[in-house]
Formats: structure tokens, C-alpha cells, sequence
């Protein structure tokens, strides 16, 4: 009997010595889905592109081939859905075409007309360009006659209010502080307090694997990615949100601002969740 991708992978773990909490410890691939892909029960994960990828960090893990694993097992593997746009036929009639001859025609006859006139329209352009010019020079030379000795003390006024107008219109930060409350099972809880928004979440991964993050505001989701090493997920919080709530792939290694805010994740922590409440 031919054995199914989650008993292959459960066999080499096994044979590996490794338990699933051991592999969830190397994966960062929380338990819940390293057992679900064991049991080929994929419809418990998060989507075809997570269970991919999922698969073949096991599949490496425990000393498989991941991509020939994927490949000799595709049928039993969720297949992520590729939207294609048909192709519209676009089809020109007699009708149409004796139109667009007889526009053409028409745009030939008023072309030509131009190209007729064309150097005299030119000679009139130049001719007015030089009048203006000179009307310019005159008007110039009777200002400067009649300007009042004050223009250098305007001038400074309208500097010194220029100076004030940019000084008093530095933006007020997003958030003013985050501070850790509790730990609660896998997640973490935080207090916000925000001045203004909309709001910026972002997580920066520097984790040596893609990681899985998803932002949610007051639970409607407004970010959800996979970000490479070094790469950020950003989630733009609306106003009137009370709580926000992030969930992880595996525990996140790298860096979460909020409204540009670090939060302080607590040393050990292996939490794939967090709450966020607004004041």
C-alpha cells in the first residue's frame, strides 16, 4: 500500500529520533500544523502556499528531498488557484473601417493646412515673444526705480514667519508608549497609547526561514504575508480600533514597531500571538 506524504514524514522523523515536540523546537512550525500535515489533514492549514512550504522544511529536516517529495506527491498536496483573465476578440467591420478611412482623410487635410502656415504662425510666435521680452525689461526697470528702502526688513519678516509656520507643524508621534502587561499560554498582551492614526504596524523577519504573520484590526485582517529574511509586513491600524492582534507561523525573531514603537518581547518567550489594547 502506497504511503501518504504525512506518513513518510512521520516515518523519517521517527527514524530521526525526533519527536514532535523536537521538530516544532527546529521547524519553528507550530505543533497543531506539523501534526495535521502527519494526519494529511491540510484542510487545518493555514492555505496551499503555507503547507508547500511547510512540507519541505520538514521534508529537509528529517533528511528528505523536500522538492522531489512535493513533486512525486502533488495530487494529494492543495494547490494554490491561478486566476486567469480571457482574452477579448476585438473584431473591426466594413462600416468601421470606411469611418476611420474617412477620419484619417480628414486629419491628412487639416495636417497639410498646417504644415501650409506653419512658418507664419512661427514668425508671429517669435515676433510677439520679442515684444513681450521687451515690454518685460521696461516694467522691471520702473520697479526698481520706485521700490521703498523697507523690501530688505519685509523680506526678513516673511522669513522669521516662515521659520514659525515650519516649526509649528512638527507631526505628533502615532504612539506615545507600549508597555508588556502578561503572558497568557502562547500569547503575549500589551497597552498601547496612540495619539493619533491611522496607525502603523510593521514586523521585520530576521529569522533565517520565511515566516507566516498576520495584523488584524478589532479582528478584520489588514496585513497577511510571508516575509523572506530581512523583509516586513506592514498593517495600517484605522481609527476607533481597540484591540489589535498579530499571529505568527512560528515564534517571530526580529523586530515589531507599533506606530514606529518597538515592542519588548520577553527573553524565552516561544509565543506565536499578540494582543495589542488601545487606549
Amino acid at each position: 500500500m502506497t504511503q501518504t506524504i504525512g506518513e513518510i514524514l512521520k516515518s523519517a522523523r521517527q527514524l530521526k529520533g525526533y519527536t514532535l515536540d523536537d521538530l516544532q523546537q527546529i521547524t519553528k512550525i507550530q505543533k497543531r500544523y506539523l501534526i495535521a500535515i502527519e494526519d494529511n489533514d491540510f484542510d487545518l492549514m493555514p492555505g496551499a502556499f503555507y503547507t508547500r512550504a511547510f512540507i519541505k522544511q520538514i521534508a529537509d529536516t528529517v533528511g528528505l528531498d523536500g522538492a522531489a517529495l512535493l513533486e512525486e506527491h502533488a495530487s494529494e498536496i492543495p494547490q494554490a488557484v491561478v486566476k486567469t483573465t480571457p482574452s477579448t476578440t476585438y473584431t473591426t467591420t466594413s462600416s468601421n473601417r470606411s469611418r476611420l478611412n474617412k477620419n484619417k482623410s480628414k486629419w491628412s487635410s487639416v495636417s497639410n493646412t498646417l504644415k501650409n502656415y506653419f512658418p507664419t504662425i512661427l514668425l508671429g510666435m517669435f515676433i510677439v515673444a520679442i515684444i513681450f521680452a521687451i515690454g518685460q525689461a521696461v516694467f522691471s526697470n520702473r520697479a526698481q526705480r520706485n521700490t521703498p528702502v523697507t523690501t530688505q526688513a519685509t523680506t526678513q519678516t516673511a522669513v522669521a514667519a516662515e521659520t514659525t509656520v515650519a516649526t509649528t507643524t512638527t507631526a505628533a508621534p502615532e504612539v506615545t508608549s507600549v508597555t508588556y502587561s502578561y503572558a497568557n499560554g502562547n500569547a503575549l498582551y500589551y497597552i498601547a497609547k496612540v495619539s493619533k492614526f491611522p496607525l502603523d504596524v510593521k514586523v521585520l523577519n530576521q529569522a533565517r526561514n520565511a515566516l507566516w504573520a498576520q495584523i488584524s484590526a478589532d479582528g478584520k485582517v489588514v496585513a497577511d504575508g510571508v516575509p523572506a529574511t530581512n523583509q516586513t509586513v506592514t498593517g495600517s491600524i484605522p481609527e476607533g480600533t481597540t484591540t489589535i492582534r498579530m499571529d505568527f507561523g512560528y515564534t517571530p525573531l526580529g523586530t515589531i514597531t507599533v506606530g514606529g514603537v518597538e515592542l519588548t518581547i520577553p527573553e524565552g518567550s516561544t509565543a506565536t500571538r499578540i494582543y495589542i489594547t488601545i487606549q
